[in-house]
């Protein structure tokens, strides 16, 4: 077991107004941090809290369309008992605490402690990897506040699946530790679970004890080859790249990535990484095992890609915007890409609605309206609809640990949520 710290994690203390929302549910009351807050941080921190401008507006931005809104102070902690600290003086004016790691968020809801090394190149001279590889940028913390997946969730799982446990900071500064080293416990209620993904609105963490695997390096052990192999496959539509990962899938054959993208993806690839893959969509499926196994493995896979007809993806064609598809599609993840300028507002107006229509198919077919990102401030509206009456006990859940509404406040639910 490796137990990660998250060693600089940083605190906005921000309004916690919903940025670029357009709502009818009544949003949160925007709360300011006073200077009596303000001073008894700095007595704590000193230098350590910042209200310059440019950290400011650093710590208010993600990678998400939503505007800008900068929180009032930004507290650099380094230590688990430092969060507990601001916690408590935060709760005792219901200040808002908002984690921040990357600031890769595209939901809008800067929710990640993390930062710090990149753990598999840390972990690489011990023989061990963390498996799940959600992909470039993300940190440990924000990859738990969100339950992240990635390429390689088809075989290893996401987030929930290899944490061990987690240390957190809860509303009223308290700390806590969840769970141990062992992979299983039937004692008492699973509060490693309830914590990931909970995006940082009902408690902080600031250690992560990941479960880690052996890396699969080509080596040779008791005279089997072991290795890991990847191959690609074009097609002339994206239904059939589609069908085949189905019909992978349903066979259980074992992989460890399958990934897809469409033409225009292969395009961009192409073009930045100057290589000559056909511009078709793509399947890109890598195997881990025995070199017996990936022989067998890698044969079936190619018989399955030559058997499937095609379709066209007519919705995104006529919504007028020129997007691209990709996918964990081993794990049923799509992600439609539609660039765009925040001066366009027609233009943002027709990406919403498509972004619309694709959500409510999704959860028509029996799927969910985040795969791996989270709700935020982005897909508040899409929960009721997911999850019903479930969704009043969420709240309570959340109104019981965050009485005050300090964690986070504003993301995944409205004010006052009730599921009708």
């Amino acid at each position: 077991m490796w137990r990660h710290l998250i060693p600089v994690p940083r605190f906005s203390l921000m309004p916690p107004r919903l940025r670029g929302a357009v709502c009818s549910r009544q949003q949160s009351t925007r709360r300011t941090a006073s200077p009596d807050t303000i001073s008894a941080l700095k007595d704590l921190l000193g230098v350590r809290l910042s209200t310059s401008r440019s950290v400011l507006d650093q710590h208010g931005t993600d990678e998400s369309y939503h505007d800008v809104t900068p929180p009032d102070a930004v507290a650099f902690v380094e230590s688990t008992e430092e969060v507990a600290e601001v916690i408590k003086i935060c709760a005792a004016t219901r200040t808002p605490v908002i984690p921040f790691g990357a600031g890769t968020s595209i939901e809008g809801h800067i929710s990640a402690v993390a930062g710090g090394v990149s753990l598999n190149a840390d972990l690489r001279a011990t023989g061990l990897m963390f498996p799940v590889d959600p992909g470039a940028n993300a940190t440990i913390g924000g990859m738990v506040a969100t339950n992240a997946s990635g390429t390689t969730t088809v075989k290893y799982g996401n987030m929930k699946t290899n944490v061990l446990s987690l240390t957190a900071v809860m509303a009223d500064g308290r700390i806590i530790k969840t769970g141990s080293k062992t992979r299983k416990s039937s004692a008492g209620y699973d509060l490693t679970r309830l914590l990931i993904g909970a995006e940082g609105t009902l408690a902080v963490v600031t250690e992560v004890s990941p479960y880690l695997l052996a890396l699969l390096p080509f080596r040779e052990t008791n005279n089997h080859q072991f290795a890991n192999i990847s191959m690609i496959c074009s097609f002339d539509k994206m239904k059939d790249a589609i069908d085949t990962c189905t019909t992978v899938m349903q066979m259980g054959i074992p992989v460890a990535r399958m990934e897809m993208m469409d033409e225009n993806v292969v395009d961009a690839v192409n073009r930045y990484s100057n290589l000559d893959n056909p511009l078709r969509p793509l399947l890109i499926i890598e195997h881990h095992g025995s070199v017996g196994e990936l022989e067998q493995q890698s044969s079936v896979v190619q018989e399955i890609a030559r058997d499937f007809g095609a379709m066209d993806i007519e919705d995104l064609k006529n919504s007028g915007l020129f997007g691209t598809i990709v996918g964990h599609v081993g794990d049923g993840n799509f992600h439609v890409l539609i660039p765009f300028t925040d001066d366009n507002k027609e233009h943002l107006g027709r990406m919403k609605a498509f972004s619309h229509r694709l959500v409510k198919r999704a959860l028509a077919c029996g799927g969910t309206c985040t795969g791996e990102h989270g709700i935020g401030i982005g897909k508040m509206d899409y929960l009721p609809m997911e999850h019903g009456e479930a969704v009043d006990f969420m709240y309570t859940i959340k109104k019981a640990l965050d009485p005050l509404d300090i964690m986070n406040p504003g993301k995944i639910f409205y004010a006052n949520t009730h599921s009708n």
